[in-house]
């Protein structure tokens, strides 16, 4: 009993521990994997080969890349597998973890992250209004930090920057605009957070307005792709209006906030103006890098040029020392046509399993964010997907429906 408890909380901090530290969630992932086996020794799964093996199509295609490398003789790098252990355990974690475990986590997931929302943006306010008329530099480029004080403000909007909201760790906004999209996800698309009407649209205000401040462009098309699926299943017509007036108010107080106006701008800056203009945004970069691929001869396209030897092409072709931005090209270079299609069938792979509301929504998200982050690269969006996508797989998904299936 001692161990199943145990088993228990580390469980549901699995996904909010990676928020906070890289190193708390290594410890905690590592010791419930270990609990898990543990658990199951004398009851292992069965049954699970076929869902198994299609959970870890992704994995796959890193291991392609991986034998890549060693055809062109690159240096081999363990750290591509490692953090991907996700792939690997998560399942065998949620097959140890009782349906009430798993709603646990749900509600520790939300709630964790709603009140560190919310401590993040009242400090936020609090610092605008105390450092009001105050130009900061550091946060921001001189540029925006000065274009803030074209007009008088009554906040310093400097201090409601994504690199000044998130002032104690280090996240990248995108990632949380994302963990942001899912909460709020659980919040309309399940009935797993039991709360007054009032409540729970006050709480998934927070969730919008961080996701406003951090200004991920993904994370603004991500919410209203979730809000347009929410008015996808809503009958009452009036509804269905004050919806989508609450969309056009949204769309307005987004253009107009300082940081992601400035944001969308040089985004679209990028596809019209000169390339001196271009190298200044984030949006021209990821033109660059893709535009890279012409590079490739046909082999090259087809079997990959390695996991090691993707980052290496990158920098030698554009002189750019990133990834591609897409996690989908990035499949392309690292392990070719195999790698790209594999990685295609592991993002769908949900809607094998379940086509209700939150599974659709689940997998249009992560997948316009892969168009545009190499999300399944980074520790934040390796844990939240395989997370996720294990619980519809391999959890108590019937936790995730909300009303009937989608035909």
């Amino acid at each position: 009993m001692r161990i199943k408890n145990i088993f228990k909380y580390l469980f549901v901090l699995i996904v909010p521990s990676v928020v906070v530290s890289f190193a708390a969630n290594s410890i905690i992932f590592v010791l419930t994997s270990i609990l898990s086996i543990w658990l199951l020794r004398r009851n292992p799964p069965k049954d699970i080969l076929n869902k198994y093996i299609l959970f870890n199509v992704y994995t796959i295609s890193v291991l392609i890349g991986f034998f890549v490398d060693i055809l062109n003789q690159n240096t081999i790098n363990l750290d591509q597998f490692i953090r991907r252990l996700s792939f690997v355990l998560m399942p065998i974690i949620f097959c140890a973890a009782s349906r009430q475990i798993q709603s646990l986590a749900l509600k520790t997931y939300v709630y964790f992250l709603t009140i560190l929302s919310s401590v993040l943006l009242v400090a936020g306010f609090i610092r605008g209004l105390l450092n009001k008329n105050k130009i900061i530099y550091g946060n921001w480029d001189s540029e925006t930090t000065e274009r803030f004080y074209e007009t008088e403000m009554l906040i310093n909007w400097g201090e409601l920057s994504y690199k000044k909201l998130f002032f104690f760790f280090d996240m990248h906004p995108s990632y949380y605009a994302l963990f942001s999209i899912i909460a709020i996800m659980i919040f309309i698309f399940t009935q797993t957070i039991d709360l007054k009407k009032s409540i729970k649209w006050t709480l998934i205000f927070i969730h919008v307005l961080m996701i406003i401040l951090v200004s991920s462009k993904t994370g603004v098309i991500s919410l209203f792709m979730v809000l347009l699926a929410y008015l996808s299943i809503t009958k009452s017509k009036k509804n269905i209006l004050i919806g989508l007036s609450v969309m056009v108010l949204l769309a307005l107080v987004i253009a107009k906030t300082p940081s992601t106006e400035i944001r969308i701008k040089r985004a679209y800056n990028s596809f019209i103006l000169d390339n001196g203009f271009m190298n200044k945004s984030s949006t021209s970069d990821r033109m660059i890098l893709w535009k890279s691929l012409s590079d490739l001869s046909y082999k090259e396209l087809f079997i990959g040029v390695g996991n090691v030897g993707g980052p290496n092409r990158i920098l030698k072709n554009t002189g750019i020392d990133k990834n591609m931005h897409n996690q989908f090209l990035q499949n392309l270079l690292n392990s070719g046509i195999i790698g790209i299609s594999l990685l295609l069938l592991f993002v769908i792979s949900p809607l094998f399993f379940k086509r209700n509301i939150f599974t659709v929504s689940l997998v249009s998200v992560v997948f316009l964010n892969l168009l545009f982050e190499n999300m399944l690269d980074r520790v934040w969006g390796i844990t939240v997907i395989s997370f996720f996508y294990a619980f519809i797989i391999f959890g108590s998904s019937e936790m995730l429906n909300f009303n009937s299936e989608i035909d």
